[in-house]
């Protein structure tokens, strides 16, 4: 087995019969192959602040997805998740995820989701900040704590 060289990485080579065909040649002779791969989205790591995440304008978001351009991003509190692998292991299902594709849904992530969900998945699916993206669905009214003040009467 070759190696397959990305910048100053070695990946192992592992679709051999694809590189053959790709150059023409045994893969005997090829030791390397340089390529051009361009991330999706800037390197982020899960120590990254929140504020250092990379801008991505709110246009971009939504487009991404009715130009076909590939990825699933959904924003939460202006924070772009990019859930495209997450999807498939989402225990509410894929169908939820999907009909927020390139949208903001904050207040439904949180009326099902609490800080230790986002901090223990979250982190490592944020891909950028953005703002302008307006929620398509108004939030309903909460009502808590209802009883009676004064002399107000129930019927």
């Amino acid at each position: 087995m070759g190696w397959l060289k990305i910048g100053t990485r070695k990946a192992p080579l592992l679709q051999t019969e694809f590189i053959e065909d790709l150059k023409g040649a045994s893969t005997q002779h090829i030791e390397t192959l340089s390529l051009s791969i361009t991330p999706r989205y800037p390197f982020v790591t899960t120590d990254t602040k929140d504020k250092d995440l990379p801008f991505i304008p709110a246009a971009e978001v939504s487009q991404r997805i009715s130009a076909g351009a590939g990825g699933l991003l959904i924003v939460v509190d202006n924070i772009v998740y990019d859930c495209t692998d997450f999807i498939s292991e989402h225990p509410g299902g894929e169908q939820v995820i999907s009909s927020f594709a390139g949208a903001e849904c904050s207040w439904q992530f949180w009326r099902f989701h609490g800080k230790q969900d986002m901090e223990e998945f979250g982190k490592a699916l944020r891909v950028g900040r953005t703002e302008g993206l307006k929620n398509k669905f108004r939030e309903p009214n909460r009502y808590v704590g209802l009883r009676r003040w004064g002399n107000d009467v129930w019927d």
